[in-house]
């Protein structure tokens, strides 16, 4: 952080970059440096911060707020809040906001019947859930799903990554 009161990482991975997230940095940066807080606030652009399907996503450290679905037009709350105001709750992402919860029960469902599950039925929760196949598709490039062939099925297997990321334990998974 070398000597920056604060450090914001803005995720570029490719589902955030599709969303404007580039757009955000690049605009978060041009605010800073006109208020004069570009040698207080450090702004660097980050692979993925793992929740690329509610980007973008930002995280200011060093208290550790996650800001999601940032769009251009919040940038002048999220400067606030780097001046020293309060975190835009609207904005704020922890484990109980909705968006984090909505995963959260997926993962328990998907794993409420075992290990594993044929792709096509976890294609189906998935999207009972709201979650499309480019979702998937993250899921698995995130290391939260592991595409694997049992006993000649397609199939999902969530990984350890989601166990531990949503509280599940290890032995329900396998109930």
């Amino acid at each position: 952080m070398y000597w920056n009161r604060k450090h914001v990482l803005v995720c570029t991975a490719s589902h955030c970059m599709q969303k404007g997230a580039n757009n955000v940095a690049g605009r978060l940066r041009i605010e800073l440096k006109r208020r004069g807080l570009d040698h207080d606030i450090m702004v660097n652009t980050c692979d993925s911060i793992e929740l690329c399907d509610i980007g973008p996503n930002i995280v200011v450290y060093p208290e550790g707020t996650i800001y999601s679905g940032v769009g251009v037009g919040d940038l002048k709350d999220v400067i606030q809040h780097l001046e020293g105001c309060e975190p835009v709750a609207r904005l704020v992402l922890t484990p109980d906001t909705p968006a984090e919860k909505s995963r959260e029960r997926f993962f328990r469902e998907a794993v409420a019947s075992g290990a594993s599950m044929p792709a096509e039925e976890f294609a189906a929760l998935a999207d009972a859930h709201g979650f499309d196949a480019s979702w998937i598709a993250e899921q698995a490039r995130r290391g939260f799903i592991a595409r694997k062939e049992i006993d000649g099925v397609a199939s999902i297997v969530v990984t350890t990554k989601s166990l531990m990321r949503y509280r599940i334990e290890v032995s329900a998974a396998s109930e």
